[in-house]
């Protein structure tokens, strides 16, 4: 198994007090999504968010959230409704989410190893560069066989094999009085392109694979290998990578059910949500014509997870995000089902 290898340098914050338990709240900048659960949740109005949008866009230093520590009374309501686990309560050093008394969503990204081809689609389709996927590939010259030699007495070094060979398996050297031909059989793939490219057929070559099939080769060598790995401190579940996985390797449950609504006739078009959307699901259309005037903004609800950010950056209040369902752990605690619920627009 890989690890996450992405050093990030953040605007964390800590927030630490001591009874007859430590209780630690930290913040984590570059995790934040700008969605504003936590903000619009909090029981004692401790949390603010900035503009993100404007943050993002400026590449400014400014943290996109705010607390008053004098009002946070460390309840833990921010980190256990917060979709990016950008805020983190511990409890003598145990995050809540792994403390079963604490409701937590019903929600989760993972990655069959035992179906992944490790072909990296996900990694590359991941909006929060959350998946690292590590292969080892099949060693090449076990793949093909065959056999390949130049006649020297027949070769005039006139470079044409050079030239289109595929591989790059072939070197020669025109000096006049230095001449020399050199294949490298590691690369050579027995295309006989060179064979058949050769003016004075001075390359004689064949492919035993092409000519005699795939009996002498090993399908355990013709196997990629390696590990698959999900950052879940950046995973928010939008299902990118269940999307494009080729052998329905990766699966995605994803905390909210709903619905997301762009008002076109509102909308001015100026790509803050677009900016802010931590899932890649608003984007302007690809123009059809030189100088194209963008006139709305399109969407791949598929992929959005309903976090609402979008919806509160917008200026003009253009976007309408509906949370129709929220799925949890059970609790019996009223305060945290009362905030879940209230989730539901």
């Amino acid at each position: 198994m890989i690890v996450n290898t992405k050093n990030v340098e953040d605007k964390d914050f800590d927030i630490k007090r001591s009874a007859d338990e430590l209780r630690n709240l930290s913040f984590k900048d570059h995790v934040c999504i700008g969605c504003g659960i936590c903000e619009t949740t909090c029981p004692v109005e401790a949390i603010s968010v900035g503009d993100v949008a404007a943050i993002l866009r400026s590449n400014a230093s400014d943290s996109k959230l705010s607390i008053d520590e004098d009002k946070c009374v460390l309840c833990g309501m921010c980190s256990g409704l917060c979709p990016a686990n950008a805020l983190v309560l511990s409890i003598n050093g145990v995050n809540i989410a792994d403390i079963p008394a604490y409701p937590k969503y019903e929600s989760y990204a993972e990655i069959d190893e035992d179906k992944c081809i490790y072909c990296q689609r996900c990694e590359i389709a991941c909006p929060r560069e959350a998946i690292t996927i590590a292969r080892s590939l099949p060693d090449r010259s076990k793949l093909v066989t065959g056999e390949i030699e130049v006649l020297d007495e027949e070769c005039v070094h006139c470079g044409i094999c050079e030239e289109l060979c595929p591989a790059d398996a072939i070197l020669v050297n025109r000096t006049p009085g230095a001449e020399s031909i050199a294949i490298d059989k590691d690369k050579c793939v027995y295309c006989l392109v060179c064979k058949k490219s050769c003016p004075t057929t001075a390359i004689k070559a064949s492919c035993r694979i092409c000519s005699y099939g795939d009996y002498d080769i090993d399908p355990a060598d013709a196997a990629t290998k390696g590990s698959a790995f999900i950052d879940d401190e950046l995973c928010i579940n939008c299902g990118w990578c269940e999307g494009v996985c080729p052998t329905e390797a990766a699966k995605v449950k994803k905390p909210f059910t709903g619905t997301l609504e762009i008002h076109q006739d509102v909308c001015t078009v100026c790509g803050t949500c677009v900016d802010i959307c931590p899932c890649d699901v608003l984007s302007f259309p690809e123009p059809t014509a030189p100088a194209q005037i963008v006139e709305n903004v399109g969407k791949d609800e598929e992929y959005c997870i309903k976090c609402g950010a979008c919806e509160k950056a917008c200026p003009v209040n253009a976007i309408e995000v509906n949370v129709t369902a929220v799925d949890y752990t059970p609790t019996k605690s009223k305060s945290w089902i009362e905030k879940l619920e209230a989730l539901k627009n």
